[in-house]
Formats: structure tokens, sequence, C-alpha cells
């Protein structure tokens, strides 16, 4: 076995290029669209509230559609084909949003293009995972980390765009940026013929308890990032931050993640074991989010934030292998659809909710969030406790077929 992450050439680094293009083009579109796509949405004459209905279709068609739209991949569908047309379609609604006045049509468009997306990040997972199981790829991380890459670099280019040119072309850059990974998705590697042979033949099953701990465990953990996502930025201000220094707050959060992808990102070849990291990523959450709700000042506010890369990028990481060794054979797309669905409804649920806490208590708010990771933590230990066989490197046949 070579130093290199990856095991040889041609299944390696040339396999390990063409996945790391396909999720940082998967990405940089996120990165215009989660800063500027309601500046667009203000431009064209809709109000506050009629911003956050449109903002909330995307969550709520995560939760409806994204295990039924990865799902397809499992009958006998081609991830890559599917992604590819995935990522088009959602070309196409992007380009007709350019031409769109009014809430009705912006918001129906806006949902179809939500349908598209819902299974582009579950679908590239797959297509990477799968390789990590069948050893042509040694560390999910390394290849990951592009997609975080993308995204800043995505922040940066919108914001560049929307105050040379203002937002009417953000539609047509999200459109260009979806064409491209369509493309990216076409040259990306299909699933190993073995995985895709070994899929088909296995009887159809259902999903085990412990692969629902698992999902729960992890949709807790992420959905103790809400308050941060939907406040951090006012509640800093608040403090007297300038936006300099709350820029930097966020910055340094994702400097956070790429490391951990960069440099831990084998957890994802860990099978079962990643429950494990998922307590882990829990307990930080608990720790940042706490210290969070006490404003301890700008200086340890950046510690507080350098922890994104255990409370987001170990739990991420630690979910993909747990999820990916606990799937039926003939269901992992479904399985990570699952995985993406449960996460957005809790994600979704807490945002709302982040809203009356924050209102009511200020930076109470992060305080609620602590005993939704201790639950993550519980979950992730049940989980732990109702498996057997576990090496820590992966799971026994018996706890991937679930038991």
């Amino acid at each position: 076995m070579s130093s290199s992450p990856y095991s040889g050439f041609g299944s390696g680094r040339w396999l390990a290029a063409r996945l790391s293009l396909m999720h940082g083009l998967n990405f940089v579109g996120i990165g215009f669209y989660l800063p500027f796509f309601p500046i667009w949405l203000g431009a064209k004459g809709l109000s506050d509230v009629e911003i956050g209905y449109v903002l909330a279709v995307p969550i709520l068609v995560r939760v409806l559609a994204a295990s039924w739209i990865t799902g397809l991949a499992d009958r006998r569908i081609a991830p890559v084909l599917l992604l590819a047309l995935l990522n088009a379609c959602a070309a196409a609604a992007y380009y007709t949003l350019s031409r769109l006045e009014g809430l009705v049509p912006i918001a129906l468009v806006t949902t179809l293009a939500a349908v598209a997306l819902s299974g582009v990040v579950p679908l590239a997972d797959i297509l990477t995972t799968t390789q990590v199981r069948a050893g042509r790829l040694r560390d999910y991380g390394r290849v990951r980390l592009w997609g975080s890459i993308t995204f800043v670099v995505g922040n940066l280019a919108g914001g560049y765009l929307v105050a040379r040119h203002g937002a009417w072309p953000i539609p047509l850059v999200l459109a260009g940026c979806s064409l491209m990974a369509a493309l990216a998705a076409l040259q990306a590697p299909p699933p190993p013929a073995a995985a895709e042979a070994s899929g088909r033949d296995m009887p159809i099953r259902g999903f085990s308890t412990s692969f629902w701990l698992a999902i729960m465990a992890a949709a807790c953990v992420n959905a103790t990032h809400a308050a941060l996502y939907a406040f951090g930025s006012l509640h800093w201000r608040s403090l007297g931050f300038s936006d300099e220094r709350i820029g930097f707050l966020w910055a340094i959060a994702v400097v956070a993640e790429i490391g951990v992808f960069l440099f831990a990102g084998g957890i994802a070849a860990r099978g079962v074991g990643g429950l494990r990291w998922t307590v882990i990523a829990a307990m930080a959450a608990a720790l940042r989010f706490g210290l969070m709700a006490l404003d301890p000042g700008f200086a340890f506010t950046i510690g507080l934030q350098l922890l994104h890369g255990i409370s987001f990028a170990c739990a991420h990481l630690g979910a993909l292998a747990a999820v990916s060794a606990l799937a039926p054979e003939a269901r992992r797309a479904a399985a990570q659809g699952r995985l993406v669905a449960v996460g957005a409804l809790a994600m979704g649920t807490l945002t709302v909710l982040a809203g009356y806490l924050y209102r009511l208590l200020g930076p109470g708010v992060f305080l609620a969030m602590v005993p939704v990771a201790l639950v993550g933590a519980g979950l992730a230990t049940l989980a732990i406790a109702g498996l057997r066989g576990d090496t820590g490197r992966g799971a026994t046949d018996s706890i991937a077929r679930g038991r």
C-alpha cells in the first residue's frame, strides 16, 4: 500500500481528481445561493415574509423528496446519469427563474429546482463512498474538502459579482454552476461493477433499528447548528463585532472544516465505528453552543468556531461511515436519501424554533441546542450498544445488512 490516501494510480489519484471535480462543482453553486439568492428575491420585489416562504421551500422539499429522488439510483438508474440529469434540471429551472416575476411563479420554479437539487449531494456522496468501500479510494475527506473550498469561492465570487453588477445575474450564475456540475457528473467514475452486481443480487431488506438510530443521532448533531446559521451573525453584531470580524468568524469555521476533511477524512472508511465520531461531535456541539450562550468575547469565540471542525465535519464523516455500513446493500442510495431527509426535518424544525427562542431568550437560544446535542450522543450510544461484531473499521455482513 502506498503512503498516498488513494490506492493505485489508475483507480487512485485520477479517480480522486474526478470525484473532487464533481464535489467542487456541486458546491460552488451552493456558495452563490445561500448568501445571494435572498438578495435576488428582494430585488424582484418580494417582501420579507414572501422571501421567507420561498427560502423555506428547499428545506421542505429535502424532507419530502430527497429519499425518493436518491432512491432512483437503487432502481437500475445509473447514479452518474441520475446526478447529471438532476443538475441539468436544476440548471433549466434557474435559467427559467431569471425570466420570471411575481411570488407564485418564482416559488413554483424554485420548488422544481429544489426537487432536483435534493438528490445531488447524497448521490455524490454515494459515488464516493462506494469507491471507499471497494478499496479504490482510501480517504473520502480529501475528495469532499473541495466542496468546502468551492463553497467559499462561491461566497467570494458572488460578493464581487453583486457589488459590481447588482443581483440580476444570480439565477444565470446558478444555472451555469448547475450546468457545469452536470458535465462534471458525466465524467465521474461509476460505482465499481462488483458493488453494483452485489446490490442487484441482494434481496431488498428493510432498515434496521441501528440504522434509524444512527441517522437520528446525526440529524440531532447537525441540527444543533440551526441557531448559529440563523442568528449567529445577528447576535455577533448585537455584541458590537464588526462585519469584518463576523466574516472572519465564519471563515475560520470553514477552515477548520476543511482541515478535518484533509487530515481526518479516513473516518468515512471506518464503518459503524463512525458512530463513535458522532458521539464525539455531539459533545463538541454541546460544549460549543453552551459556551457561546455566555457571550465569551471575540477571542474565545474564535476558539468556539474552530470546534466546527468537530461538531460539523466529524459528524458528517461519522454519519456517512455508519450509514454506509448499516444500509442494506441494495438500498444504499435510498439510505443516503433518508439521512438527508431526516436531517432536513430536524434542521427545519430547530430553525423555526430558534426564531421564537431568539426573540425570547437572545443568546439563550444557543444554550437550547445543548440538550439536542446530548440527545444525539444518546441515540448514537444506543446504536453502538445494539451492534455486534464492530471492529471499529467497518461492519460485519450481518450488521451491514441490518439485524
